[in-house]
């Protein structure tokens, strides 16, 4: 603030210039002629000329400042050094008049002198209100005169040199208060001024803010009204379809698929709307990045099998620094997204050390991003491209929410990719010292997972993904059972079966309940849901799960049997 102060001061004294220049070399002119008599013609001809040589100096500086197309700030101080010197070499050859003019024999010409130079102080502490080192030079207009009345010794003269004295002094008292009152005025405006650059920044972020949020209202109330229209639509197609059960089933599945939209376009609505108002809080703590990429590895690779994917986690032992419930939520939106996008080929979790930092990377062999889309994607309800069309296609929140929760938590996001052939999402992670590992990561997993920890679970396989099932219920710390422990009772009974029309699956389950116990909860996963297994499985009070299994549902599933 100060060093703005002192530059408008300097371009205020610059900007006098024009006005006061003339005035002053016909002022020289004007006592050359009246105190023409009170000295010789070659002292009076010098003095005038040295008056005329400095201000007509002092113009062409100007001149040279008013051409220069921009002077800010930082180097207009350079501007002020030759102003200030010739400011004080013309006020000490004004001064100089003092001794040079002065006629010990005529109180004329020593009167008009006096009001000389009397004037010339008044007018120096005038024009150098806003700039306190060109004012310091009214000692130089002053102090000859006085020298000059001391010197004549005579009571007369003393007190008129006391009394030039008090005036200078009363000019550097009025000085003081006048330059303060100005640069404090100055002050008030440059903080007016900065007030009204931030009202109309914040005005403008007001109005973009404003014009996003009806553009994320009229997005969301566009993509809520599809799953609706097609819910209505589907409701009164099942309304006429009488006993055809395949269509039945048909509709029921579309009409699931219209509900589970609803819920991710709500969930994803609320979750923006969370991030975007800051009403989440990072809770950064010390941990391994492996105790997240474990959690992941499991789960993904059942869900890149099932659209035959490959999918491979790499460990890391780095130490980071970071909100594991946070970065959670962006690890799994953007595998979300490399799922859904990706069709053939594989998908890649990893990190990478880079000096004082990670980079949590999520590489994908998908569709690609195009170069002028790069941005835009994390826009609410923007979307990469095609989607598998068995894939449920999402509402475009995913990677609005990931570049919400990646401020929040203060990580660099980035984005490279090949249109066609894949992306690369990188989040930059700081690293902490691994000595300082907090001792807490391990009650921090997700709620749905931690409730399985020591269940009891005996798992009967089909063909196909039995080992898949197996180790995602071992990767939730439950205890799979085989079924040839027949003195340790499970919990749960968790069959898989791939013949769908057979019935030799629910006598086998009856057996087991005959002889654990009729009282435990079943979940039998099918390929197909037929008439006959749907009535057959109601009648014995057993879950059905359809394939391919989402491991969040079925870990929600299985909670919810622990709990009854």
């Amino acid at each position: 603030m100060n060093a703005r102060i002192e530059a408008e001061q300097i371009r205020h004294i610059y900007s006098q210039t024009p006005f006061y220049v003339p005035v002053v070399l016909a002022g020289a002119l004007l006592v050359t002629f009246m105190l023409w008599p009170a000295t010789t013609a070659a002292i009076a001809i010098v003095w005038c000329a040295l008056i005329w040589l400095i201000y007509v100096g002092l113009w062409f500086l100007y001149r040279r400042w008013k051409q220069a197309v921009k002077i800010n700030d930082d180097v207009i101080r350079s501007w002020a050094v030759p102003y200030i010197i010739m400011g004080w070499l013309a006020t000490a050859v004004w001064g100089s008049a003092g001794f040079l003019f002065f006629h010990a024999d005529s109180i004329v010409y020593q009167s008009l002198l006096f009001a000389i130079l009397v004037m010339g102080a008044s007018a120096i502490t005038a024009t150098s209100t806003a700039y306190s080192p060109t004012f310091y030079s009214v000692v130089l207009m002053l102090l000859p005169l006085i020298v000059r009345l001391l010197f004549e010794g005579d009571q007369v003269y003393l007190l008129l040199a006391v009394g030039l004295f008090l005036f200078m002094v009363m000019l550097f008292l009025l000085h003081r208060n006048s330059h303060a009152f100005y640069a404090a005025s100055l002050k008030q405006r440059f903080i007016n001024e900065a007030l009204a650059s931030e009202l109309a920044l914040q005005k403008d972020i007001a109005e973009q803010a404003n014009a996003d949020k009806s553009k994320f209202l009229a997005a969301a109330s566009h993509d809520l009204r599809q799953p609706l229209y097609a819910l209505n639509l589907f409701l009164g197609e099942l309304r006429q379809i009488g006993h055809d059960e395949k269509k039945r089933e048909r509709v029921i599945e579309q009409l699931d698929y219209s509900v589970n939209g609803m819920y991710d376009l709500f969930t994803g609505v609320l979750d923006v709307s969370r991030y975007d108002s800051r009403v989440v809080d990072a809770e950064i703590k010390r941990f391994c990045i492996d105790d997240l990429l474990r959690e992941f590895c499991d789960e993904y690779a059942l869900r890149a099998d099932a659209k035959s994917l490959r999918f491979h986690c790499v460990s890391s032992s780095a130490i980071i620094e970071s909100d594991i419930l946070l970065l959670r939520r962006i690890v799994r939106n953007l595998l979300e997204n490399a799922i859904r996008y990706t069709n053939k080929g594989g998908i890649l979790l990893g990190c990478r050390r880079k000096k004082q930092f990670i980079l949590l990377q999520v590489l994908d062999m998908g569709v690609g991003i195009a170069p002028e889309n790069l941005q835009s994607i994390f826009e609410a309800f923007q979307q990469l491209g095609e989607a598998d069309e068995k894939q449920n296609k999402g509402v475009g929140l995913g990677l609005s929410v990931v570049k919400q929760l990646s401020s929040v938590l203060g990580h660099e996001l980035s984005v490279e990719s090949v249109f066609g052939k894949g992306s690369v999402f990188s989040l930059r992670i700081p690293l902490a010292d691994e000595k300082q590992i907090t001792n807490q990561t391990e009650y921090q997993h997700e709620p749905i997972v931690d409730k399985l920890k020591n269940a009891k679970i005996l798992f009967l396989g089909g063909e196909e993904n039995d080992s898949l099932i197996k180790e995602l219920l071992l990767s939730w710390g439950c205890d799979v059972l085989d079924g040839d422990e027949e003195t340790c009772v499970p919990n749960i009974i968790l069959v898989e079966n791939n013949i769908n029309k057979s019935f030799d699956v629910f006598e086998k389950i009856s057996a087991l309940r005959l002889l654990y116990g009729k009282h435990i909860q079943c979940v039998l996963i099918v390929e197909d849901l037929h008439k006959e297994i749907e009535e057959q499985a109601k009648k014995d009070s057993i879950n059905i799960f359809k394939k391919t299994v989402n491991p969040v549902r079925l870990a929600t599933l299985l909670r919810f049997l622990l709990m009854k």
